[in-house]
């Protein structure tokens, strides 16, 4: 199961040209550069673990800043990260030599192959993409342009190239604290920043689905206990579509409630006694997923309109029942 540990509530003054985060206080609190709304998320997500969990910290290429790897580098033992780099910074190589990410690691001896499946959207078609793997280490250098910055960090660096790709292949270079020494180190990386795709999605629930965007209200804190609201409906939508997808499954009340359970097992009676999994795959079906042999998995947007028409009948189920 997945869940949301913290949520960042942006306010921007678009005159003033600042950025605020919420945060659940009373007053917004001043970012000070574009880069803060990651650490600061870092930092709340982490207070909320166990003291024996070791988190490890996903961004995408908005998150590259050396003031991040600056602070989790020093918090390697407790925290880690993996970041897909957006600048081609200076670097220093193992044997001391200058020179720039993007450049030094497209030399980088390849470790090995292998599949990366890439899901539909955005224009893209659902495929299979064969990637060389390459990895290897260097020293990022601070920034010329910001004189608060000095030295450099020592990160890891995983390359994924998409073979024979066409269109949009997949060019990746991501920058972690974790170990590249075996071949299954770096696949584990990988899995880490593929995880982000999930997390895109739950966003897409939010805009698309829920269209939280739209919402005309007053004043950011009602927004913000809408924002929680829907995000609970968010997370629930892409638990059903994993549960859908994957190969083990949960019970049933996991993700239903009871009324939900009894509308669905009226509309599909052999659904009684079936998994979970059967379950999740009859929400997407009230949602217009055909269930065909060979249709791929249901995904988002079939499961959030299934579930909204699960809820208004359960509520029904409910209010008749009273």
């Amino acid at each position: 199961m997945t869940g949301v540990i913290d949520q960042q509530v942006l306010v921007e003054d678009q005159q003033a040209g600042n950025t605020y985060s919420t945060n659940g206080k009373d007053d917004p609190i001043l970012l000070e550069n574009e880069h803060e709304k990651w650490l600061r998320g870092d930092r709340e997500a982490a207070e909320w673990l166990p003291e024996d969990v070791r988190p490890i910290f996903v961004h995408d290429r908005g998150g590259d800043a050396f003031s991040l790897y600056e602070e989790l580098s020093k918090e390697s033992a407790n925290a880690g990260f993996v970041v897909r780099a957006n600048q081609n910074r200076r670097v220093l190589t193992e044997g001391g030599e200058g020179g720039k990410l993007f450049d030094w690691s497209s030399d980088l001896a390849e470790r090995g192959r292998n599949s990366i499946e890439i899901q539909q959207g955005g224009g893209r078609e659902a495929r299979t993409a064969e990637v060389s793997i390459t990895a290897g280490t260097c020293e990022l250098r601070a920034p010329r342009n910001n004189p608060d910055q000095e030295g450099s960090v020592k990160v890891n660096v995983v390359r994924v190239d998409e073979v024979n790709g066409t269109g949009d292949p997949i060019q990746w270079v991501l920058l972690t604290t974790e170990s590249v020494e075996t071949f299954d180190d770096i696949l584990a990386i990988i899995e880490y920043y593929g995880l982000r795709w999930r997390i895109e999605d739950w966003h897409k629930v939010l805009k698309s689905g829920c269209k939280i965007e739209e919402r005309q209200l007053q004043t950011w804190e009602r927004m913000e206990v809408l924002l929680s609201v829907y995000s609970v409906i968010a997370w629930k939508v892409l638990e059903l579509r994993e549960l859908a997808r994957g190969e083990s499954s949960v019970a049933p009340e996991i993700l239903l409630s009871e009324a939900e359970r009894a509308v669905l097992e009226t509309k599909f009676p052999e659904l009684s006694g079936q998994s979970g999994k059967a379950y999740a795959v009859h929400v997407a079906k009230l949602g217009g997923y055909l269930d065909r042999g060979s249709d791929p998995p249901p995904g988002w947007e079939t499961m959030w309109k299934g579930l909204q028409k699960l809820r208004m009948w359960a509520e029904g189920y409910e209010l008749g029942a009273e």
